[in-house]
């Protein structure tokens, strides 16, 4: 961090002198390599085995199905190590101490933060939309070896007293492509909203300061909070992060059920990136106002 700065004139320092010395300190942490691979790893595993279990079922069983939101299940738990990611980028510098050095280094504390913040941001967009991409594509890899039924296939499944083959293969859909209707909206919004988790995570390691403290404040939006909410009001639940990902960014159909719609894709990007910006805006504040 010193030694990026220093090429600057004390007192002189430029925010791309900063940025750089952020990007050393992303790529040399060994927390970085570990927790992306694990993501990787994870979400791609998942990815393969929920897709696996889509195949072979009777041919009534694909209708409604959604095989781009199956395809990118591995993201919800590329969401869990993200949100554990965007923590320890900041947290680890206060457990370690090198805070004090970044500040001594760069005492004008809005422009350190907006050199984080920046290349942050940028890492984990980049870093989450080609996994979610990854995801799409394996996962519609191994369906795509199923081959579509037939409509008398249909009509067999379904029964005498079911409704015509024919009609149902219109709703009937085994895998899909990135020009399918709204896979590729699903995949890179998929992507962005995980980044928006690992931001949010982000605010929250500035907020608490400590490991343990982001990532149990990042598990209680996103997991308690959701079932907390779904008991008082479905109404509510729409406005939770995991649901906002599964059934109005995820999903490239309409049949969700329930009294209460899903947000639109946008509308739920849009409520995730509020998410965020409050976490950030919150951390930014405590960041200029306390100690190291």
């Amino acid at each position: 961090m010193t030694q990026a700065i220093q090429t600057a004139p004390l007192g002189h320092y430029r925010m791309k002198n900063v940025v750089r010395s952020e990007v050393v300190k992303i790529l040399t942490l060994r927390s970085t390599a570990v927790t992306l691979g694990i993501t990787v790893a994870a979400a791609l595993l998942v990815t393969g085995l929920v897709s696996n279990a889509a195949l072979g079922h009777p041919a009534a069983w694909y209708v409604g199905f959604d095989p781009t939101q199956t395809s990118l299940t591995g993201l919800i738990v590329a969401g869990l190590t993200g949100g554990v990611f965007g923590a320890l980028i900041i947290t680890g510098e206060y457990s370690s101490g090198t805070i004090r050095s970044s500040l001594a280094a760069t005492p004008r504390r809005s422009i350190l933060l907006r050199a984080k913040i920046g290349v942050t941001a940028a890492a984990v967009i980049a870093f989450c939309e080609v996994l979610s991409f990854a995801s799409f594509l394996l996962g519609q890899a191994i369906l795509s070896g199923q081959p579509r039924p037939s409509a008398a296939a249909l009509q067999e499944s379904q029964g005498p007293g079911g409704p015509g083959g024919s009609i149902l293969l219109g709703h009937l859909r085994t895998d899909a492509s990135l020009g399918s209707p709204g896979a590729l909206r699903a995949v890179w919004m998929t992507g962005l909203f995980i980044a928006l988790l690992a931001l949010m995570a982000f605010g929250l390691g500035l907020i608490f300061r400590s490991t343990a403290g982001a990532i149990a404040g990042f598990a209680g939006v996103t997991f308690v909070l959701p079932l907390v909410m779904r008991g008082i009001s479905q109404h509510l639940d729409r406005y939770m992060p995991t649901n906002i990902l599964v059934n109005s960014v995820m999903s490239t159909t309409n049949d969700h059920g329930g009294p209460y719609a899903p947000l639109s894709a946008p509308m739920g990007l849009l409520a995730m990136a509020l998410y965020a910006l409050v976490a950030l805006a919150v951390g930014a504040i405590l960041f200029n106002e306390r100690d190291a």
